[in-house]
């Protein structure tokens, strides 16, 4: 078994890393289709030409959103400086952050396994996730959703990562430039949405009960990522602008239907996430290699098997909770995405921690011989084929790149932004798009009203009295 095991791990990390390229090319050529949204996009970078930037993010702060660091972002996109092709590298930008975020949380928590191996189980999540996530677009591609969500997701990872280096180093100086960037990450976290503000309050609670409980010890680390956890919540809950995401809807602020609700939503996504993917079988791969690792590898697998449940339930409660309790509605697509991110790594966790703890306790069960072995990489093989066939995403992707719709949209987009610039009419009427891409592409576009939202953004944006959409050019 033990020279199985080895071949296997030399070939199986490279079909990891496969699988990851084979959802990762489509979607960094789509990049290069990607365009701004008229939905928030242009409003940002509208207002900053009105009144100046930090007016602009001020004027934000204090009357619409507490999302101190989403306002800084999207007041900060590519319009800013006229670009459109910022919008096209920003995305590629963000996807391999991703990637490099759940490499370097892999490096950290299985240090004895290759460069290859942590790559290859960054590249199995990043699969999983592309597989069956909500919305590419707003993953992805839109900035005005990634920059609240994405982007945070991947620095709490980072955070975590920062964690466990700064009980590592030896130096002093060492230690304050990982504290420094821990805290910096806190901040900004924090200041993205309300589900990254709970995940993050949930991993830093967490974090100290354990220290607490297993340690008896309080560090000046502990302390300072505490203060700045308290001082970010104040920033982004006491922010005059927080009270407008508020009491929209009668249902928003009501505990008990916000707590059903999100454990109902919790439970259909979860099934859906198990049992539609070839999770439970990678899960097997992954036990078998947890059975590799000696005792010391597994130590930050150590903790109690209720305490990581319940952290995990916790961090993905936190992630639904906001949008039933803020405003009484269902998660929109880029909240589920951000669910089903923390669910795949939480996942792994989970079940790490679980192996970890019947290995302690010198159970025996988990033998695999070669046959067993072999018998269930033919098996995780078929089912990764078969969800890899039927995925509404790899198909969408693969469509909108190989069969030219992107393109097309792209073609569409470049002759909007002639017209605009070449007209001379203060009302300019653009038409519609017919080439919709909906991988990269959010169904919020202008409208014929000219006193849509949208449209006068993007009037403002251009310089433009009014910008309608028209059949045809008037």
């Amino acid at each position: 078994m033990n020279r199985f095991y080895r071949k296997y791990r030399t070939v199986g990390n490279w079909i990891n890393i496969g699988l990851m390229i084979a959802v990762l090319v489509p979607l960094l050529a789509l990049a290069y289709y990607n365009h701004p949204s008229a939905a928030d996009d242009y409003c940002y970078i509208d207002t900053v030409f009105k009144i100046g930037w930090f007016e602009a993010m001020k004027l934000y702060y204090t009357t619409w959103t507490g999302r101190y660091s989403g306002i800084f972002l999207n007041h900060s996109n590519p319009l800013l400086f006229h670009s459109i092709t910022g919008f096209k590298v920003l995305p590629v930008v963000l996807i391999a952050a991703t990637i490099f975020a759940l490499y370097s949380l892999f490096r950290h928590l299985t240090p004895t396994l290759s460069r290859v191996a942590h790559l290859g189980f960054a590249g199995v999540v990043f699969f999983l996730f592309v597989l069956k996530m909500a919305s590419l677009a707003e993953a992805f591609y839109w900035m005005a959703a990634f920059v609240t969500y994405s982007v945070p997701n991947m620095l709490t990872l980072f955070w975590i990562v920062m964690v466990l280096r700064w009980y590592r180093q030896d130096t002093q100086s060492a230690k304050f430039l990982v504290g420094f960037l821990a805290g910096f990450l806190v901040f900004a976290v924090i200041g993205a949405s309300e589900q990254n503000m709970l995940t993050m309050v949930l991993l830093v609670g967490a974090w100290w009960v354990y220290r607490l409980i297993y340690y008896r010890k309080v560090d000046a680390f502990m302390v300072s990522m505490l203060v700045i956890t308290g001082i970010s919540c104040y920033l982004l809950l006491g922010s005059p602008g927080n009270q407008a995401r508020m009491g929209g809807n009668p249902l928003g602020g009501n505990i008990p239907f916000s707590t059903i609700s999100t454990l109902k939503k919790l439970a259909v996504l979860g099934f859906d996430w198990v049992f539609r993917t070839p999770l439970i079988f990678f899960t097997a791969v992954w036990l078998v290699v947890m059975s590799r690792l000696s005792d010391g590898a597994r130590n930050y697998f150590s903790i109690p098997v209720w305490y990581a449940v319940l952290l995990f339930i916790g961090v993905l409660s936190a992630q639904l909770f906001p949008s039933y309790y803020g405003v009484g509605i269902e998660p929109t697509h880029r909240v589920v995405n951000s669910a089903y991110f923390f669910f795949l790594i939480g996942w792994f966790y989970i079940w790490g921690v679980i192996f970890h703890y019947f290995k302690q306790k010198r159970f025996g069960f988990f033998q695999f011989t070669v046959a067993r072995f072999v018998g269930l990489y033919i098996i995780l093989l078929a089912s990764v084929a078969l969800s890899f066939y039927r995925s509404p995403n790899v198909r969408l992707v693969y469509t909108d790149w190989l069969k030219g719709k992107a393109a097309a949209y792209d073609k569409e987009m470049y002759q909007r932004y002639a017209l605009m610039k070449n007209s001379t009419e203060e009302v300019t009427y653009l038409p519609p798009i017919y080439s919709k891409a909906f991988s990269i592409y959010v169904e919020d576009d202008i409208t014929a009203n000219q006193e849509h939202w949208w449209n006068k953004c993007m009037a403002g944006y251009y310089g433009k009295k009014a910008i309608i959409m028209s059949e045809k050019n008037e």
